[in-house]
This record gives C-alpha cells, structure tokens and sequence, in this order.
C-alpha cells in the first residue's frame, strides 16, 4: 500500500490510482451523493468520472495536492477529500463528497479538520477556500467545524454559493487558542 497522505484517528487519505476508477463510480453513481454537485441528483457520466479521476492523479503527480481516496483505517472506502485549486476566487479549495452509508457518523468533518491544518502545516498558502451550494447546510456546519468562516456568497455553476475561508493567521490564531487551554 502507498504511504497515505494524511491519516486520522479513524481515517487516511491515499492518491487515486488508475485501479480506482469503480470505488469512483460506485461513489458517485448515487444521486443522493451529487445531489449538491454537478450534475445535481443524478448518476454521475461514466466519461466525467474518468475525467476527474485522471484529474486527481494527474493533480497529485504535478503538485501534491489533490483529492484524495478516504477510506477508514481498515481500508474500506468512504468517499474522497481533498484540495483542487480555484481561479475565480483565487485560491485552494478544501472539498469532501462522502458515500451515504458514512454519512451522519462525523468522517467529513474529521477530515475536513485534518485536511486544515495539513494545509497550513505542509503548504506556504495563506488561505483556504471552501464552498457548498447555499442550502447545503450540513456540508456548511462542517466547514465552521474545521474553521473556516463565511467569506461570501457568489454564483458557481449558475447557483448560489456560499464561500467559506480561512487565512493562515486565523489558523494560527486557533492553535494558540487551543494551547491557551
């Protein structure tokens, strides 16, 4: 197995191989999974899960920094997490898009919280971005969970989204105040 690029008390995060391409589809061939992504409650396209897939390797390969395959500790697949980088806003962007029969037992924001501060702790950036569409209010609660605050609302896709963000002084502001006790 490859080293994994981050893991938690209960889960790691490994780069997507070509072999990966079916846990991929097997995740997103649940409406209920796309339902806050393109292409909203419907099975993901065969073709756009290849894409992405190639995208994520292709990511890792040239910078590092990617999304990645979320599985728990005894290597059963959950979703994927990770970073991709956004031109309009400028900047990187945490995301999580999680299998169903995880969700509700606090994964995303277990690795939303790790992926936070191995952002800060591993890269030179000074923000980070995340975002969900304006109704997604649970992916929204785990975002303030790992820190970031309500940045702005603004069109992506052709809806209304609300961006979350966290700059590396408020980062370091969180570490001291944990410190403080």
């Amino acid at each position: 197995m490859e080293t994994p690029i981050l893991t938690t008390g209960r889960l790691r995060l490994l780069p997507f191989t070509e072999d990966d391409f079916a846990l991929l589809q097997d995740l997103h061939s649940d409406p209920e999974v796309n339902r806050y992504l393109s292409p909203g409650p419907a099975i993901m396209d065969p073709e756009e899960v290849r894409r992405r897939l190639a995208n994520y390797i292709g990511d890792h390969r040239l910078t590092g920094i990617s999304k990645w395959k979320l599985e728990t500790l005894d290597g059963t697949f959950i979703g994927r997490a990770g970073f991709s980088f956004k031109r309009d806003p400028g900047g990187y962007e945490l995301g999580y898009s999680l299998k169903r029969s995880a969700w509700g037992q606090g994964y995303a924001s277990e690795i939303a919280q790790a992926l936070v501060g191995w952002f800060f702790d591993t890269l030179p950036y000074d923000h980070l971005l995340a975002y969900s569409v304006a109704d997604h209010e649970a992916s929204q609660k785990v975002m303030r969970k790992a820190g970031l605050h309500f940045w702005q609302d603004l069109e992506q896709h052709g809806l209304t989204c609300r961006f979350y963000r966290i700059t590396r002084q408020q980062y370091l502001q969180s570490l001291d105040q944990l410190a403080a006790g």
